[in-house]
């Protein structure tokens, strides 16, 4: 083979083998029709505290996505912003972005109102059992990576693949370009791989609980009960 023909092949090789190389390593875009996103034209220029939520709610929008796709309750973004700000919880005493107890705290001001609750933060990687555990059972969580919050709203155990809301995604034009190709505004499916890497590694997260209603106490716990004695008589 000569050196020219050589050379083309090694072009040919570059040209079509790294490219699909990338796409494998690319997000799959899980294409939901509700995301909130800090970035979202109708509110990233409010001025919370010091800064706008464009620069700063990626905790309280990813509060919001996880109380969503636990609930069904769509919160008030801007609201709660507000609340966090007055209770100084998010850019308050001159920190910028949110505290960590910001969580759990929404849970105690909100979680009458949209049915939820939220645990304290705590650390841990995406392939924490309790963090599997929780989304396998439905509930929701919110993940911390570097310098930023994402929700999880879902796990996939077929696949081990994690489904994922990033507020400031990596495909929205002038924004946080660090994950670009790793997440977009209908939000992600994610392995445990590339929740372990880069700008998306997760080193934390809040579960967050759905509260049941007296209704729902009423209609689970006396079958949980009788269950129970059913085993108990078995035994």
């Amino acid at each position: 083979m000569t050196i020219r023909k050589r050379l083309l092949c090694a072009i040919l090789c570059f040209a079509f083998c790294i490219p699909l190389c990338l796409v494998q390593l690319r997000a799959e875009s899980a294409g939901l029709a509700v995301t909130y996103l800090q970035c979202d034209d109708r509110w990233k220029d409010v001025q919370v505290g010091t800064l706008t939520i464009a620069q700063s709610a990626c905790s309280i929008a990813s509060i919001c996505n996880a109380v969503y796709y636990l609930t069904g309750r769509e919160m008030d973004l801007v609201e709660t912003a507000y609340w966090a700000n007055k209770a100084g919880l998010l850019n308050a005493g001159g920190v910028e972005g949110a505290y960590r107890s910001v969580f759990y705290h929404s849970g105690e001001a909100y979680g009458e109102e949209y049915g939820y609750t939220a645990t304290s933060f705590q650390g841990g990687t995406i392939r924490s059992q309790a963090l599997i555990d929780h989304l396998r059972s439905g509930q929701t969580a919110v993940l911390h990576v570097p310098g930023h919050f994402m929700a999880a709203i879902g796990y996939d155990e077929a696949t081990g693949r994690y489904l994922i809301i990033d507020p400031m995604p990596g495909d929205v034009g002038r924004y946080d370009r660090r994950r670009k190709g790793l997440t977009h505004s209908d939000g992600d499916w994610l392995t445990a791989e590339q929740l372990s890497e880069g700008y998306i590694a997760v080193d934390g997260y809040v579960l967050f609980y759905r509260a049941l209603s007296d209704r729902e106490r009423e209609a689970i716990l006396p079958a949980v009960t009788s269950a129970s004695l059913a085993g108990l008589r078995a035994e």
